[in-house]
């Protein structure tokens, strides 16, 4: 047995380079797997620690509850604890503002008593509490507890603002991010909704828990409380889940767990495909060695033995170096990118512990596994090599008549084409074990170069630098002034303004939708998009939508669609059905009947026609919905400065920026891009790994062939051209297997997170950018590597490389 591990260990010490390279991949598998296995761990405790900090610690909740159907919540057991929380009303301002009552059981439901930062939530009638920031919109720069303020608000469409004076009871923290016409919430006592609602006319929104004899996890929670709901006689359209909440209480890590080990056996895999071809590569240099060793005695078992020694002493000191480094930057990764988190970086947030031993053993395991995997087909040819033959043996570089095929004149192009055919198998399995390891970088670049912040802030802000929104009501019976018909007659957004925009410094464009108010068979007011055909087909490349229709068969029968396909059903109309309608603007009405020939998915307005159909109805004027403007980025300053001017004297509108969806965008999906170009930096380690690998052993273990044709009359220049020939030649075949798997793949993925919401995927597009940034990598590393060992070649004289053993 030490006569094994002696010759072993004397074959290691022989073959320094691929001892070297064999080292260094079993280092950097037993990296990623440690790493891989600490963030996962980690983020499942810290998740699972602080589930409640970052979410709350309520699993469900109905909205729109009467005080009947609380108390039969309240007599059933599954549910444990109970709070509630009602609409007060909404605060007159430009700003989205409203008044919220919350009881304390749905404070501490909901995590609201750690949003306090001074003082304390309302107990008297006349108190109230909320961010400073709202404060300072009506008019308190410097609100503190203990100020008085007076507050117009009204509790419904069906009154006119009141005002009320209010004591400050505390102050919120602030918002996270601050965006773009920012909503706001304060926060009256009890008494004061009780005070103005009477019992009748409250309803409330209630947060619960369930009891622990209620057999739930994530998967089901949905299912459950709405069952619930039904049985309480609550609509079930009203429950909605605490999601994140439930995945990490319930079921914490499941899907974590799942994702680390996809990626720990995408890592397996292709290590065992670089150890394996390294191994491969060099039992072919090996054979007669193998041979002799055969000769002198040793037996099938002995031959595994020794191949499996050789492996397994290198990994010995590999696997706690791939531990150590892997644990420390998974740490130190998950410690940077918690800290730069606006969300999961809070002073709150409980340390965890993100080392797991258990785990890091078996990462420890499953790196030794991944070298005997490798080693299993090399052990299993060297046991079976017979002495007579590994003697005779001469390579595999022959044609099938066992004579090499020769020309009387070659050059550097057939040279290589001849180098590259001599050993297909070892071509072949190069070129797919490289093209496999950029598999999934392509498929990962399909789902990253997707998430974009620019399509998700293009959503909001289709065209330009700034959006001009009409902002109206439809059924405000205070102040009819306030919707849309009387809005519209007064036309705020007219062509003059349009044309003062244009005149503006450093506008260069600006385009406009019109829309037209309509009165429906019951009477109900409503808005009606007008789409060109840019617009027209920019809502249907949105997708969701219902219906085969186009924007020239819509013109021509003068047809409708539908604004929100996800509630047609619950409009009362279907596709197909004749919709008559009472259509106005500015320049007075006229009656509209067409057919409903689809639905968009969420367009924004209620109802959507062709501006071609627009013009058949013959209305004298045109009323504008939205205007776009569009400047250079360093005009964007003064441009908004000539916008805010302008509409100074106006109301009924909301100017909203790209630039601030696009902060809104980079805030919300930030996180995710962060873990994916994270991951993809791992797979671009794996690629590369594989790639140097198959590079370096391809061309030492040619020195001596290298020697020969140099004897014969090549020179280094020539040599330099074939050995970055067939680097391209291979960086051409790993690019070609990477592209027609990883494409449909990483498209199959782009769709399944598109169907699931993921963050930022909205419309597919190939990612040139980060294919050509692997192409380019790919051709430069495999080129420099060329240079490097064709100059570290060049170093020896012709006679010691042809002398060379490795």
């Amino acid at each position: 047995m030490k006569t094994i591990t002696k010759v072993a260990w004397s074959n290691n010490r022989k073959n320094k380079t691929r001892s070297v390279l064999i080292m260094l991949t079993i280092f950097l598998t037993t990296f990623l797997l440690s790493a891989i296995a600490t963030f996962g761990y980690g983020q499942i405790r810290y998740q699972s620690v602080n589930a409640e900090e970052f979410y709350g610690s309520w699993f469900g909740s109905y909205a729109r509850v009467t005080e009947e159907k609380i108390t039969e919540v309240e007599k059933r057991s599954e549910f444990d604890r109970i709070g509630r929380t009602a609409s007060v009303g909404e605060v007159e301002n430009e700003r989205k503002m409203s008044l919220v009552w919350m009881d304390e059981e749905t404070i501490r439901l909901t995590n609201m008593e750690k949003q306090l930062q001074d003082g304390t939530f309302p107990i008297q009638e006349n108190e109230i509490a909320g961010q400073q920031e709202m404060f300072g919109f009506l008019g308190y720069a410097d609100a503190k507890p203990g100020d008085v303020v007076r507050i117009p608000f009204r509790r419904s469409m069906g009154e006119k603002y009141q005002e009320r004076e209010f004591r400050i009871s505390g102050i919120l923290k602030p918002v996270l991010t601050e965006q773009e016409n920012q909503a706001y919430s304060a926060y009256v006592s009890k008494s004061c909704y009780e005070g103005l609602y009477a019992p009748g006319e409250r309803i409330y929104n209630i947060y619960f828990t369930l009891s622990d004899a209620v057999p739930v996890n994530s998967s089901t929670l949905e299912i459950t409380i709405k069952d619930l709901a039904e049985k309480c006689g609550i609509n079930s359209e009203n429950a909605a889940e605490n999601g994140y909440y439930s995945l990490w209480v319930l079921d914490p890590g499941t899907e974590m767990i799942a994702g680390c080990v996809v990626v720990a056996l995408v890592v397996v895999f292709f290590a065992v495909l670089v150890i394996y071809n390294i191994f491969q590569v060099g039992l072919a240099q090996k054979i007669q060695e193998y041979g002799k060793i055969r000769a002198l005695g040793a037996t099938r078992r002995q031959m595994k033995k020794l191949v499996f020694r050789e492996g397994m002493l290198l990994a010995v000191p590999c696997i706690p170096l791939g531990l150590a480094a892997g644990t420390a930057s998974a740490i130190f990764f998950m410690n940077a990118w918690l800290s730069g988190s606006e969300v999961f970086g809070n002073e709150d947030a409980v340390p965890v512990n993100m080392v797991s031993a258990p785990l890091l053993l078996l990462c420890a395991a499953a790196a030794a596994l991944t070298v005997w995997a490798a080693l299993k087909h090399p052990m299993k040819v060297t046991s079976r090599i017979s002495p007579v033959e590994a003697i005779r043996f001469q390579g595999e570089s022959r044609n099938k008549h066992g004579m090499r095929k020769g020309r009387k004149q070659i050059d550097v192009r057939q040279l290589t084409r001849a180098n590259m055919a001599m050993n297909r198998k070892r071509t072949v399995a190069t070129v797919i074990s490289m093209g496999l390891s950029c598999v999934l970088f392509v498929v990962v670049a399909n789902f990253t170069g997707n998430v974009s912040t620019e399509y998700d802030a293009r959503k909001a802000v289709p065209y330009g630098q700034f959006q001009i929104d009409l902002t109206y009501s439809t059924r405000d019976a205070a102040y009819p002034e306030n919707n849309l018909d009387s809005i519209l007659r007064k036309n705020p957004l007219d062509e003059d303004l349009v044309e003062e925009i244009k005149k503006l410094d450093g506008v260069t464009d600006v385009r406009i939708r019109y829309m037209t108010y309509l009165r429906d068979r019951d009477g109900n007011l409503g808005s009606v998009g007008v789409l060109d055909r840019e617009q027209f087909e920019d809502e249907a490349y949105q997708g969701s939508l219902k219906g085969e229709v186009d924007y020239d068969q819509a013109s021509e029968n003068g047809e409708i669609l539908y604004g929100w396909s996800y509630f047609l059903e619950e409009s009362g109309y279907s596709l197909g059905d004749t919709v008559t309608l009472t259509l106005g603007n500015a320049g007075g009405e006229t009656e509209f009947c067409g057919t409903m020939a689809g639905a968009f998915g969420s367009a924004n307005y209620d109802w959507l026609i062709t501006d071609q159909t627009y013009e058949q109805l013959g209305l004298s004027g045109k009323s504008i919905s939205t205007i776009w403007v569009d400047c250079d980025a360093r005009d964007c300053g003064t441009v908004r400065s000539g916008l805010e001017h302008l509409m100074e004297d106006r109301q009924h509108y909301e100017l909203s920026s790209y630039q601030g969806a696009l902060e809104t965008s980079e805030s919300s999906l930030g996180m995710m891009e962060t873990l994916c170009y994270g991951f993809l930096f791992l797979v671009g380690l794996i690629a590369f790994m594989n790639m140097a690998n198959t590079m370096i052993m391809s061309i030492i273990t040619r020195k001596r062939e290298l020697g020969v044709m140099q004897a014969i009359g090549m020179t280094n220049r020539q040599m330099n051209r074939m050995l970055r020939s067939e680097g391209i030649l291979f960086t051409l075949g790993s690019v070609a297997v990477s592209l027609i798997v990883g494409m449909p793949a990483g498209y199959a993925l782009f769709r399944y997170g598109r169907e699931h919401g993921f963050f930022g995927l909205d419309i597919y597009h190939i990612p040139f950018a980060e294919i050509l940034v692997m192409i380019l990598v790919l051709t430069v590393l495999q080129i420099s590597l060329s240079y490097v060992l064709s100059r570290n070649v060049k170093k020896e004289s012709i006679v010691e490389r042809i002398r060379y053993q490795e």
